[in-house]
């Protein structure tokens, strides 16, 4: 390898750390030989130019080595090619010159020598001997994951809390997880919580060699939660010789002492909103409200607020009264605390979904981004917005970015699924959350949203098993019935789909059931009058399916009648 060469190169979804010989997509290992990676290795150092047959050979058989090179380049070939899901006929990596060589004919960008170190805080162990205190060993691991992540963003990348807690209890050595992962160090640790007090012990591993460079041990008055977080925060900068941004140095000299108990409510409510239903919503929220009536001026609960709020709109609550919350909290909590990047975002969401003030979303997810990089959540929203509005090469850089952050998050990892499906890159959709399923099968969202790629791809009877699944997950999802009954109109089961209208109209009586889903099957069924009444109720309800009004693939049969237009023109979307 040239010595100015970058360690890591990326083209499409793919990474190649030429150090180690892993090729990684979009966060996932693929298993590659190493003929095969040679020969990747080759082609990338020199993309766009012609690398030769002679020049392979003298690389991956060098000197007196005797073997059948015809037979045994064109094996390795097309395992890279099989590896790549290329094909020599209609190639998109690798172009074939007969009898002369190769060409990489992809864009590559090189990324290895600016590459940020990838660390992972694994769930502090919880050694008090009471399982109800599980709550504050994960809420401590969250909370050290935010103090890492805002040292260095451009520097430091730090797994986010999805992934981490996935290894909670683990048998798995440190090796196998760094693979996983990604990660070159690993912080490691435990926690047991008395009474008034707090006791965390903390240990730094370095991945290459598994050697442990740093640990300390901290007991302190629970109420200096934080500080001890900063310290150990400032402790493994030093480690690992990353220089602290500006913000962060000011910020480690204003740590606060915290409430004890408004601590504990927030880190209550994170816990039961992590569950990601109905219930653990419901609860998060009663336990947020509870710690902010302790303390009206601790600022993390507002931000958790917000994004319990949003992910309650359609689901839980009215959009109205969903927004409207969120928008509240955000607000609040950044009077308190301006430098709360994921409020920022959550504020960028409500503008998205509910407002459809478009330039202030961007601007409010831009500067979540400014204050912290290292957001998965931020990333994750900003793609968003920047998909609704028909910026797809943006949107699926940013979730991609928000998946190497949280590599093994089911959320996020259909996040990037819903983007390609919006981009109409529906083989790729499907492709990437069949990657989902394979980390939670049972995440009702990865199965709609594989349904709507399924559909879009023709397959309509897969489509309708995997509504059929989500349904069987998550019960009482009027999105899922909308995608349902819609998916039963276009394969002419027009009784099926009626069935789903009236079951729609019996939920709306109990729930919040969005106009947009009874819209959505009228069109499938051919009824325009009824479908574009039903897109006016949400339009006047300000429901939040209508910010993907402009690149929502079902509803292209729509996007000729002038109604449609007429929509979509109040919708004011920047052209």
């Amino acid at each position: 390898m040239p010595a100015d060469f970058a360690r890591t190169v990326r083209f499409g979804p793919y990474d190649v750390d030429l150090r180690t010989g892993e090729l990684r997509k979009k966060g996932f290992k693929v298993r590659l030989q190493d003929k095969p990676f040679q020969i990747l290795a080759a082609l990338l150092e020199r993309p766009g130019e012609l690398v030769t047959r002679d020049e392979l050979q003298r690389r991956l058989w060098p000197g007196d080595t005797f073997v059948d090179f015809d037979n045994g380049l064109n094996t390795a070939l097309n395992k890279l090619r099989e590896s790549l899901g290329d094909s020599a006929g209609e190639p998109q990596y690798i172009e074939t010159f007969p009898r002369r060589g190769y060409r990489f004919m992809a864009p590559v960008s090189k990324t290895g020598k600016n590459r940020a170190t990838m660390l992972a805080v694994l769930p502090f162990e919880n050694l008090s001997g009471d399982q109800e205190q599980e709550y504050f060993s994960d809420g401590l691991t969250e909370e050290m994951i935010t103090q890492l992540a805002r040292l260095n963003p451009d520097r430091l990348s730090v797994i986010a809390r999805t992934s981490s807690l996935r290894y909670k209890k683990t048998t798995k050595g440190i090796s196998k997880i760094a693979r996983e992962l990604n990660v070159d160090w690993i912080l490691e640790g435990s926690v047991r919580s008395a009474a008034e007090r707090v006791r965390i012990t903390a240990q730094l591993v370095r991945t290459a060699d598994e050697s442990h460079l740093w640990a300390q041990n901290y007991d302190r008055d629970v109420r200096d939660i934080l500080a001890v977080q900063s310290e150990v925060a400032l402790a493994i900068a030093a480690e690992i010789n990353l220089r602290l941004s500006p913000d962060a140095r000011s910020r480690s000299k204003e740590i606060k002492q915290v409430n004890p108990e408004a601590h504990r409510a927030c880190l209550m409510g994170c816990y039961h909103l992590a569950k990601f239903n109905r219930e653990g919503i419901t609860k998060g929220i009663e336990y947020l409200l509870q710690s902010i009536e302790i303390d009206p001026n601790y600022a993390p609960p507002y931000d958790d607020l917000a994004f319990a709020y949003l992910i309650s709109s359609g689901w839980l609550l009215p959009p109205g009264e969903a927004m409207m919350r969120a928008k509240e909290a955000a607000t609040q909590g950044l009077k308190i605390d301006e430098s709360l990047a994921e409020a920022h975002a959550s504020l960028g969401i409500v503008h998205l979904r509910y407002d459809w003030d478009w330039a202030a979303a961007e601007k409010q997810c831009k500067r979540a981004m400014e204050l912290n990089a290292g957001s998965a959540r931020s990333q994750a929203f900003y793609g968003w917005y920047l998909a609704a509005m028909g910026r797809f090469e943006e949107a699926i850089e940013k979730e991609q970015r928000a998946l190497e952050l949280d590599p093994i998050s089911p959320e996020v990892s259909t996040l990037l699924g819903h983007v390609l499906y919006l981009a109409r890159r529906h083989d790729q959709a499907v492709e990437q959350l069949h990657h989902t399923i394979e980390l939670d099968p049972n995440y009702w969202f990865a199965h709609v949203v594989l349904g709507l790629a399924l559909q879009q791809q023709g397959k309509l009877s897969e489509a309708i098993d995997e509504f059929q699944r989500a349904k069987g997950e998550e019960p009482v999802s009027p999105e899922t019935m909308g995608a349902l009954g819609q998916a039963y109109a276009v394969a002419g089961e027009s009784k099926n789909a009626v069935k789903i209208l009236e079951e729609l109209d019996k939920w709306s009586k109990r729930y919040y059931v969005s106009p947009f889903h009874r819209g959505r099957i009228y069109a499938a069924l051919g009824q325009k009058d009824e479908a574009f009444a039903w897109f006016e109720t949400a339009y006047q309800e300000r429901s939040f399916y209508l910010s993907w009004f402009k690149v929502e693939p079902e509803l292209d049969p729509l996007r000729s009648d002038p109604r449609f237009k007429s929509l979509l023109w109040r919708l004011s979307f920047p052209i």
